[in-house]
């Protein structure tokens, strides 16, 4: 099964990204999402329902920034533990 890194660093780009993770997952895809640098700017219904969906059908949510981990439960990484898992995947999708 392929995997994809989506990897998110403009906080503008935070939902495209989420969508992104979540249609990969629905294509049968392994998806690592990565919200690098920042907290997430708008955590609305919409991102908090895809999130969880994310979630539900087997997705990895990950951040450097502690904030995403306490407030919206990431699993906070180092930039090298991401880079690390970053370098496994088949596809990156940068944002």
């Amino acid at each position: 099964m392929k995997q994809a890194a989506i990897i998110i660093k403009d906080p503008h780009q935070q939902y495209e990204g989420l969508r992104t993770s979540v249609g990969l997952l629905l294509e049968g895809m392994v998806v690592q999402m990565f919200v690098l640098h920042h907290e997430i700017e708008n955590m609305d219904e919409a991102y908090r329902d895809n999130m969880a969906f994310l979630d539900e059908i087997g997705g990895k949510r990950f951040s450097n920034n502690s904030e995403n981990a306490e407030k919206y439960g990431f699993t906070h990484v180092t930039i090298a533990q991401a880079a690390a898992k970053v370098h496994q995947a088949d596809i990156v999708i940068p944002f």
